[in-house]
């Protein structure tokens, strides 16, 4: 089966945090974090179409300037989401430099930014032409956490706490939908772009539509009859700088639920639980509670740090343990 969200950490467990989400079958890709992104070639770059900050702490958003760099005098919209003050943050980060050249381009690269609380999003989007002066747009209204909706796919964004405001962010496939290549023969029938054509009619409900593949003609309802089998979608869950607190457990547990592919920090080992609680921070013990009670399939520690450099086998040892652990956690949920 291919899965929607094509999925890669950038840096490793150790590095700065960034995740690079490409869509299979679309055009564009998502970024979830923006520490170091050189690996990233411009093109790449080019293709994000949403950034998806946590919170502004400088490894998590010191790569947008290269994201600017690239962007620049190219017609490009960029989305930007993140917490309580992202977008005076971005503002900032623009008004960093010098446009005075700016109103001679003749495309018009545009940053709208989406500051994200409980049950709305603050709005406002900086034109390069306009040297980038914010302008404030209307407020939206959240529904269950919802911050994009797409046809095919929807994204979460929950507020956390790390002592400043913190989103994790899930990513949900409203239902997959999966080629019978089998069938598809039987039909005498070639894989071409139509399938996309497909899929969208699909998630669109448009089945009355018809479709002409290889010069014949098909009712959209009749190609998923025959040649498709829909089974429930994937969701991709990435949850990082959070202290385990009864409350970020008691939102992660409304908001989250059977996540197919976890990306969870794990700095530190259970023996450094302290610590972590000072620093807001996660234990690999306390990210294994969070997969458990998530029923993730597949997780992937990372935040780790550099003093377990080495130790990445230990760091998931202690996560799988948790898994087996039952009660688990009671005395440090407090």
């Amino acid at each position: 089966m291919v899965h929607l969200f094509q999925h890669k950490i950038l840096n490793g467990a150790f590095g700065d945090p960034a995740l690079y989400i490409s869509l299979f079958g679309k055009s564009y890709s998502y970024l979830v974090d923006l520490g170091d992104i050189f690996r990233l070639s411009n093109k790449q770059v080019l293709n994000i179409k949403s950034i998806f900050v946590t919170h502004t702490h400088m490894d998590h958003f010191y790569g947008f300037d290269r994201v600017i760099r690239t962007f620049l005098g190219k017609n490009k919209r960029l989305s930007v989401f993140g917490p309580k003050n992202i977008i005076k943050n971005v503002h900032g980060k623009l008004q960093g430099y010098t446009w005075n050249l700016v109103e001679n381009y003749n495309t018009n690269f545009t940053v709208e930014v989406f500051e994200i609380y409980n049950t709305k999003m603050k709005r406002a989007i900086f034109k390069c032409k306009k040297k980038f002066k914010k302008e404030t747009l209307k407020d939206i209204t959240l529904s269950k956490g919802i911050i994009l909706k797409n046809d095919d796919h929807t994204v979460k964004g929950i507020v956390l706490d790390h002592k400043t405001p913190c989103i994790s962010y899930v990513f949900e496939e409203r239902f997959h939908i999966n080629i019978l290549k089998k069938n598809m023969k039987n039909l005498n029938l070639e894989s071409g772009k139509w399938l996309t054509t497909l899929k969208n009619y699909i998630y669109e409900n448009q089945l009355e539509k018809t479709l002409e593949v290889d010069g014949k003609k098909f009712k959209v309802q009749y190609l998923k009859d025959n040649i498709t089998k829909i089974t429930e979608g994937e969701k991709l869950a990435y949850i990082t700088d959070i202290q385990f607190s009864k409350k970020n457990v008691s939102k992660i547990k409304k908001n989250f639920n059977e996540i197919t592919f976890l990306y969870i920090e794990a700095p530190f080992l259970n023996s450094e639980r302290k610590r972590a609680k000072e620093r807001y921070h996660l234990t690999a013990r306390q990210a294994g509670y969070i997969a458990k009670i998530l029923k993730a399939k597949h997780f992937f520690p990372f935040h780790v740090s550099p003093l377990h450099t080495g130790e990445y086998h230990v760091i998931k040892k202690e996560i799988k343990a948790e898994f087996q652990r039952y009660p688990s956690l009671c005395e440090e949920k407090k």
